[in-house]
This record gives C-alpha cells, sequence and structure tokens, in this order.
C-alpha cells in the first residue's frame, strides 16, 4: 500500500487554482525545458520530499529536482505553511554545500544513497534523465551561472552524438549547395531559386530535429528538516539572487530532525 504521505504529495498544488502563470510553466521558462518534462521533475521533487522523510539519511536531489525544489522556496506560503507546517509538520531546510573536498564527497555519498533510497523505499528506478548517476551528477557541479536569455544567445554545447550529427549536416549542407549551384546554372532563375529554398527547407527541418533531441538541465542541492520551525517565515526564504547558490562545489544536502 502507498504510504499516505507520498500520496498526499504528489497530489499537492503549488498554485492557487486559474492563475495565468502556473509552477510547471514558470519552472519550464526559467531552466529551457519543455513543459512535459518539467511536469515530470515536479513529480520527482516531491518524491524526494517524501524521501527526506523517510529515507533516515541525508538526501540530496539531482540538479533537475534542485531547481523544482529552488523555485518553490520562492513561494513561501506554499512552501512553508502550507508543505512544511501542515503537510509534513516540520521544515524541510536547503543546506548548500560549504565547499572543499571533504564536502564534495560528503554529498556524492548522500546522492547515492538517495538513489538507493528512492529504489528501495518508492520501489521503482528513478528514471535516468532526471536522476543521473553520481558521476554524473557531479560532473559539471559549481559551473553553472544566472543568464538573461534576452540579453545573450545561449548555444547548447554538443555532446559526442550531436557533433557527429552535426558534423553530417555541414557535410550535407556542403554537398546540398554544390548541387544546386550545378543545377541552377542549367535551369531557369526561378526554377534555381525553388531548388534553393527547398534544400533551405529539408535543412532547418534537421537542424530541429537535432535540437529536439535530449532533455533537461544538470547542477543541484540538498537540505533536511531541523527539529523545530526556527527562524520559520523570519525572511530568509532560502532562494538566493546571485548566480552562486551554494550548490555547485559538491552539490548540498540535509537529513530530518526529530
Amino acid at each position: 500500500m502507498k504510504d499516505s504521505l507520498l500520496h498526499d504529495l504528489e497530489n499537492f498544488e503549488v498554485d492557487r487554482s486559474g492563475i495565468a502563470l502556473p509552477f510547471a510553466k514558470r519552472l519550464a521558462r526559467e531552466n529551457g525545458w519543455r513543459e512535459e518534462f518539467s511536469e515530470r521533475v515536479m513529480k520527482e521533487y516531491f518524491r524526494f520530499v517524501f524521501l527526506a522523510m523517510r529515507a533516515g539519511h541525508p538526501v540530496t536531489p539531482s540538479e533537475q529536482v534542485d531547481q523544482a525544489w529552488h523555485l518553490h522556496l520562492c513561494y513561501t506560503r506554499s512552501y512553508w505553511d502550507r508543505m512544511c507546517r501542515e503537510l509534513l509538520g516540520r521544515p524541510l531546510h536547503h543546506g548548500p554545500t560549504e565547499g572543499g573536498e571533504q564536502e564534495g564527497k560528503k554529498f556524492e555519498d548522500w546522492y547515492e544513497r538517495t538513489l538507493e533510497s528512492y529504489r528501495r523505499i518508492i520501489g521503482e528506478d528513478p528514471p535516468g534523465d532526471i536522476w543521473p548517476s553520481v558521476k554524473e551528477r557531479f560532473a559539471s557541479a559549481g559551473a553553472g551561472r544566472w543568464v538573461n536569455p534576452s540579453d545573450y544567445w545561449l548555444v547548447r554545447k554538443p555532446s559526442a552524438k550531436r557533433a557527429g550529427t552535426l558534423a553530417c549536416v555541414g557535410l550535407l549542407s556542403v554537398a546540398t549547395a554544390g548541387c544546386a549551384g550545378m543545377m541552377v546554372a542549367k535551369v531557369s532563375v526561378g526554377e534555381g531559386f525553388f531548388l534553393i529554398l527547398f534544400a533551405v527547407v529539408v535543412l532547418v527541418a534537421i537542424i530541429y530535429a537535432i535540437s529536439r533531441i535530449g532533455g533537461g538541465g544538470g547542477g543541484g542541492c540538498g537540505g533536511g528538516s531541523g527539529g523545530g520551525w526556527g527562524w520559520f517565515g523570519s525572511g530568509d526564504s532560502g532562494c538566493s539572487s546571485g548566480g552562486d547558490s551554494g550548490c555547485g562545489g559538491g552539490g548540498c544536502g540535509g537529513g530530518c530532525g526529530s
């Protein structure tokens, strides 16, 4: 039988009804995700909260789950009042890394234990595109920063698979341009323009298909619930206004107090 707390968390509504910009859409917008992926991350975030309550050890989220956690912390009434106070019965604090090699190893261990507890308690394998391996999770730790896409163009670095595909596209482009040039020399201006336009449309379609390969982002934090409400409602929401949230160099983590 499913734990009632897990059931309540999976049905927890962050938003008031009828708002124009719901949590899932905001999360997708801020991370450049598709909304369907954002909704899956939300589900995994609430499963992470459940593990923080039930695992019996400190837990650390994946980068994607951590992005949902960061955003939920900014919804202070939803997070602190409705989820922590009313549903969990205790605060769940966000505990960033203090930096250094020892901290890095600690959070790697916590993350590995979190994956193990996910399988043991929830009874499923965590989805790999949201919960990567320990090595993948911390490979680029500390590299994240806030970027305003209205001021900068963002171009994703290609993986080995994408690089090979892009190379093929480049070769195809050259070949297509060469063929189009030879054909234009033998046909009328109108027909030549049509052929070039057709080649451009094909290339755009290929590039668009490549751009759809892949899933979400990368990075992370963790936290845990303390033994009392402490500074509950004092104004420290756990949100970071700058680029360094403290989650980069080795992640974050926490555990449940009594």
